[in-house]
C-alpha cells in the first residue's frame, strides 16, 4: 500500500484510491485538521528531560540521525494526549538525545498524532461487512468519498507520520529512525515496508495493534485490520523489543518477520523490570525508568544503530 502525498492535499495509495482527499467534505477534513491542531501543538525536538527545543539549534543536519517517536493509542473515536504519562517519549528514547553513532549525533522529534479514527457508526458498518464477506471489505467508502479503511485510527496514524517523515526530509535531513510504542510502533514498522529508501530502521517498543490478544480471538477481523497496509517484508529492518507477559501481543504475532535476517528480535521476558498499571502493564515495560537503566547496560537500542550506520 504504497502512499503518494499530492500537492493539493490528496492522499492516493498504490491502486489510485483516495486516502485522504481535498475536496472531502468540509466536516470531514476539519475534523481530522482539528485533531491534528489539537495535538501536534505538543509535537517537537526534545531533549534529555522532554523539553522541546528550537529546530534551528540542529545547525548540522547532514551529521544527525532524528528518531521520530510516535505513542501508542486508544480506541478509534478518543483522541490520544501525547504527554498522558503512557503516551510521553520514553526514557529508553529521550536517553538517545545527543547520543554520537560513529560521526553522527542522535536528536529526538516527538511526534503527537493521536488523532481520531473511525466513528462508532463507521466501525460498525465495516464489522457488518466484514461478516457478510469473511474479510476486511476494501471497496467500502465513507461518506466523504474515501475509503473507509483507511479512516481507521491506526492508519490516519501512519499519514500523520509520513506527512512528518516528508517535511524533515524536505527539511534536509536525511538520517531517519522511526520509533514507536505500541501502535506507533507497528505503524512505523509499515512506513519502513512501504518507503525503505526515506527511512533507515525502525525501533519498535512492544509494537501492535488491533487491541489484546483476547480481543483478537473474540473478534479475528481486528487481526486482519492489525496486519492491513503492510508492503514488502524484505524491506523492513528492524529491532522489535518483545515480552511475553504483554497481553497486546503474542510471540506468533510477529512470525510474519521470522525470516526476515535484518529484523531483530529482543524478548525482555527474563528482564527484571516489571509492568506498570499505568503504562499498560508488561505491553508497556520498555517504558519504564527500570527499561532505561537496564539498556544502558545491554546497549541492544545503541549497537543496533550503530549497525546501521
Amino acid at each position: 500500500m504504497g502512499l503518494t502525498f499530492k500537492g493539493d492535499g490528496s492522499v492516493i495509495d498504490s491502486k489510485g484510491n483516495i486516502i485522504e482527499s481535498s475536496k472531502s467534505t468540509e466536516l470531514n477534513i476539519s475534523q481530522f485538521e482539528k485533531d491534528l491542531e489539537r495535538v501536534s501543538k505538543d509535537s517537537g525536538f526534545i531533549d534529555q528531560e522532554g523539553k522541546i527545543y528550537f529546530q534551528d539549534q540542529i545547525t548540522d543536519k547532514k551529521n544527525s540521525i532524528i528518531v521520530i517517536y510516535s505513542h501508542g493509542a486508544q480506541e478509534d473515536q478518543r483522541i490520544d494526549k501525547c504527554l498522558s504519562s503512557w503516551a510521553k517519549v520514553p526514557p529508553v528514547i529521550r536517553d538517545l538525545h545527543n547520543m554520537k553513532i560513529k560521526s553522527y549525533v542522535i536528536k529526538i522529534y516527538r511526534l503527537c498524532s493521536g488523532v481520531r479514527g473511525w466513528t462508532n457508526e463507521e466501525q460498525e458498518r465495516m464489522w457488518m461487512a466484514y461478516r457478510k464477506l469473511g474479510k476486511l471489505d476494501l471497496n467500502l467508502m465513507a461518506s466523504d468519498g474515501t475509503q473507509l479503511i483507511n479512516k481507521q485510527k491506526g492508519n490516519q496514524k501512519l499519514i500523520v507520520i509520513k506527512k512528518k517523515l516528508d517535511e524533515l526530509i524536505e527539511l534536509g535531513f536525511d538520517k531517519i529512525i522511526l520509533a514507536g510504542h505500541s501502535l506507533g510502533g507497528w505503524q512505523s514498522l509499515k512506513l519502513k515496508t512501504l518507503y525503505p529508501e526515506l527511512i533507515t530502521g525502525v525501533i519498535g517498543l512492544n509494537p501492535g495493534a488491533g487491541g489484546t490478544v483476547q480481543n483478537r480471538k473474540d473478534w479475528p477481523w481486528w487481526t486482519d485490520v492489525r496486519y492491513y497496509g503492510f508492503g514488502d517484508y524484505n524491506n523492513l529492518n528492524a529491532l522489535i523489543l518483545t515480552h511475553d507477559k504483554d497481553n497486546f501481543n503474542s510471540p506468533k504475532d510477529y512470525d510474519v518477520f521470522k525470516r526476515i535476517d535484518s529484523v531483530k528480535k529482543i524478548n525482555l521476558t527474563k528482564s527484571t523490570c516489571k509492568g506498570k498499571i499505568s503504562l499498560g502493564g508488561y505491553h508497556g515495560v520498555t517504558l519504564t525508568d527500570c527499561y532505561s537503566i537496564e539498556e544502558t547496560k545491554s546497549k541492544n537500542i545503541k549497537n543496533y544503530l550503530e549497525n546501521l550506520f
